[in-house]
């Protein structure tokens, strides 16, 4: 699966509704998902005064494709007869064969086995735009319409776009102790020791296959933003 990338859509015309699975009332019981909106407006707005501006900044909030690209060509992939790891590396490569499996969501697409980034199965967008996903959280999305990845929610940040961070505030996507999932949002402060990664000093990691990164990334501890280090390792 393509690797999620913060993309910084313009805004949504209009707020986000759900709707049940089976098409009926918002009384009926059943599962809710996100309805694809319409038309996103082009445009983000002008850049707010006050500090330096980050380069990767929130303005307005998310407005995902509601277009999906199929999941990868050549599956269904190989069954697992036998033991875990004698034919293929996982019996969870059985967990679906084919995009028109997956109807329990919006958007479902098979990705029956993920190497070691993940078990694999269906696949489904969890939103479309940030209301979809509750307070503080943000919808990240797939880079394009074409793009096979979902478009999912980001929890564990303390804001969703620029104006919950005061006037001339900024609020920006935070790297984790992860190299796999996706970045929550933070604001910036006045206490923050760097702006943006090309603040931060490189590391040589020497003749390792791992990558040694220094992202600006925010230090819940600390409360502020600075320099850090993150090892990402092949899987």
């Amino acid at each position: 699966m393509t690797a999620l990338l913060a993309i910084f859509g313009a805004a949504c015309s209009g707020k986000a509704t759900t709707t049940s699975s089976t098409g009926g009332d918002a009384g009926d019981s059943g599962p809710f998902y996100p309805r694809p909106p319409g038309a996103c407006p082009p445009g983000a707005g002008p850049p707010l005064a006050g500090a330096r501006v980050p380069l990767q900044h929130r303005p307005t909030p998310a407005c995902c494709p509601s277009q999906r690209g199929p999941a990868p060509s050549g599956q269904p992939y190989p069954t697992c007869p036998a033991a875990p790891g004698s034919v293929c590396p996982s019996d969870s490569a059985t967990t679906c064969s084919s995009d028109s499996e997956c109807t329990s969501g919006v958007n479902g697409r098979c990705f029956p086995f993920e190497g070691l980034v993940g078990p694999g199965g269906c696949s489904y967008d969890e939103c479309f735009t940030d209301s979809d996903c509750g307070s503080e959280a943000t919808c990240l999305c797939r880079r394009s319409s074409t793009d096979n990845s979902a478009n999912v929610c980001v929890r564990g940040g303390n804001c969703v776009v620029d104006s919950d961070c005061g006037d001339g505030g900024y609020c920006s996507p935070s790297v984790e102790q992860s190299c796999l999932f996706p970045s929550p949002y933070f604001c910036h402060t006045a206490n923050d020791t760097c702006t943006d990664d090309s603040d931060c000093p490189s590391v040589d990691a020497g003749p390792f296959s791992c990558s040694v990164l220094t992202p600006c990334a925010y230090d819940p501890g600390e409360q502020r933003w600075a320099c850090t280090q993150l090892t990402c390792c092949p899987p």
